[in-house]
């Protein structure tokens, strides 16, 4: 018997120490930066102008305006948890063939961009290059785009303001469910930094709303994005397009994907 309890009480003492680590490591478990010393070269067939913006904390953030021939608008582009904006830029400016203005920028601690990480500090972030963005174009013009981790962003800043448009790629209904996929074996709920429910702030979205998954996502699995659109208020501008076979990282691959998109940017 009391073999039998020392063994329980050291796997017990093994699992909250587990628990311990994650909790004290969750940033680098859920944001993969690269940082930059230097400018790398960039290989972009579009003209583009680096914007500076200052943020709260004395840091500062990095943005990339990418630019079409005859613009609409822009597409303010919040990219995922990997990277920086070197990588991310080339992906943006595929955007500009919609005939949109393409603004992506880098979060804290990627890329140039600086200043200590907080869910509420990011979301002033996002703010700010939203004010930007309306300030250079108005907000009629203004569409938000939020890709996998940045789908958070977006769709918090589409309920609170009023974005002309909000898409999503491989969204998650909320960061709880994303990181229970992944841990299904630790109480994430109860360690978790950051919430990100898309699931409550959709809700308050105004704006027409796009969303693209993959059926085959084993980063952020197809049922959340269902779970996401069951949230959003019925209405024949929002749209759930499904992309059989497509994965996290492959889904501008596919024709539905770019077919389905070009769609929803020419409306409106």
């Amino acid at each position: 018997m009391t073999v039998a309890l020392i063994i329980i009480a050291s796997a017990l003492l093994l699992y909250l120490v587990v628990l311990l680590v994650i909790y004290l490591i969750q940033e680098r478990l859920i944001f993969a930066p690269n940082l930059i010393k230097k400018d790398p070269s960039i290989k972009l067939v579009s003209s583009y102008e680096d914007i500076f913006l200052n943020t709260k904390g004395n840091g500062h953030l990095h943005g990339m305006l990418i630019k079409a021939d005859e613009p609409k608008g822009v597409i303010l582009y919040f990219h995922g948890n990997t990277g920086s904006l070197y990588k991310w830029s080339v992906l943006a400016e595929e955007l500009t063939h919609f005939g949109y203005d393409v603004l992506p920028y880098d979060y804290r601690g990627y890329g140039k961009s600086t200043g200590k990480r907080s869910e509420e500090l990011m979301h002033q972030d996002a703010l700010a290059f939203y004010n930007y963005a309306v300030d250079r174009y108005s907000n009629k013009n203004v569409i938000l785009y939020g890709r996998s981790l940045g789908s958070g962003f977006a769709t918090r800043l589409a309920a609170e303001q009023n974005p002309h448009k909000l898409v999503l790629e491989t969204p998650y209904d909320n960061f709880i469910n994303a990181a229970d996929f992944h841990f299904p074996f630790i109480p994430v709920k109860w360690l978790l930094k950051y919430e990100f429910k898309n699931d409550e702030y959709i809700e308050q979205v105004k704006c027409p709303i796009l969303i693209l998954h993959g059926t085959r996502d084993r980063i952020i699995p197809f049922k959340l994005a269902l779970n996401l659109f069951e949230n959003i208020s019925e209405s024949t501008e929002n749209h759930l397009v499904t992309i059989p076979r497509g994965r996290h990282n492959n889904l501008s691959s596919f024709a539905l994907f770019r077919e389905k998109l070009k769609e929803f940017l020419s409306v409106g």
